[in-house]
């Protein structure tokens, strides 16, 4: 059962991520670049450090959502919008410190709270485009993230917080996008 549902949750990730690709190639979603980028290479840290921690099942949810983003990232350079402000440089900085902690502390909990932050910090270009355009955005591809993370903490069978704090992080800020593509 375990293993079915973090597959599940890996193909809700793939699969909610084809219409946000034909969304942006028709020009009806308009990913920020730099956001894009970003989150990139958090999932690539934050799919190793929760390797590190023994992430297990949970792990699915980070791998469909790297492959995603890895997808996403192409398209985002043809045809998506924005480039680099204080807040992306911030998110950079974040980003290397996170790695050097990382690398010299060998501390791979400590260095996944600072991947979680600076996510944070790379995901308002993309809050910030949505409040100004909620059309600009797929709403079923963000419900996806929301729900698969919740699939893959179940799946994975442990209420540990290092094997849970990723998931939910994901889940929460995919639900606020949510919120803004479909608020009146």
């Amino acid at each position: 059962m375990n293993q079915l549902l973090a597959i599940l949750s890996f193909i809700i990730v793939i699969a909610v991520t084809i219409p946000y690709m034909i969304d942006i190639v028709q020009g009806r979603a308009k990913p920020a670049r730099a956001a894009r980028f970003m989150f990139f290479a958090m999932l690539l840290l934050a799919l190793a450090q929760q390797h590190s921690l023994g992430g297990g099942y949970v792990l699915a949810v980070t791998i469909g959502e790297f492959i995603s983003s890895l997808l996403l990232l192409g398209l985002a350079v043809k045809y998506g919008v924005g480039g680099l402000s204080k807040s992306d440089l911030i998110c950079y900085m974040l980003l290397i410190i996170d790695v050097v902690v990382w690398l010299t502390t060998k501390n791979a909990l400590l260095a996944l709270h600072l991947t979680v932050l600076a996510d944070m910090i790379s995901f308002w270009p993309t809050v910030s485009k949505t409040w100004r355009e909620p059309s600009s955005e797929t709403s079923l591809f963000f419900w996806g993230g929301s729900i698969a993370p919740l699939l893959s903490i179940i799946a994975g069978g442990s209420l540990d917080y290092s094997a849970i704090i990723f998931p939910i992080y994901l889940s929460l800020v995919n639900l606020i996008e949510v919120t803004l593509i479909n608020r009146k």
